[in-house]
């Protein structure tokens, strides 16, 4: 919760959010579940990774067959233990390897 909203006010948020949610047509909540799903894996998996050591991380990616440059793109261990790790989507091709 931010430091601005208050508990009655996110209260009120997810409740409309909640009636929004039920007003939409059943295929359309079940792709937003879907959506917040696999999202919410892979916020855990590059929480995962942001908490190995960069030599884990290598390994591991070696292993994966996953592209070096994003490796870049996770915060250091350091980092992630200050709250929630940002994101940036980015559709990625596997038939392409770097």
């Amino acid at each position: 919760m931010t430091s601005e909203m208050t508990a009655t006010d996110l209260k009120s948020k997810v409740e409309q959010f909640m009636q929004w949610f039920r007003e939409l047509a059943a295929h359309d909540q079940v792709e937003l579940m879907k959506l917040v799903y696999n999202e919410h894996r892979i916020r855990d998996v590059v929480r995962s990774f942001s908490d190995m050591s960069s030599e884990q991380r290598q390994s591991v990616f070696q292993r994966l067959g996953l592209p070096n440059e994003m490796l870049s793109r996770i915060p250091p261990p350091a980092v992630s233990q200050l709250g929630d790790v940002e994101v940036e989507w980015k559709e990625w091709d596997g038939s392409q390897k770097s």
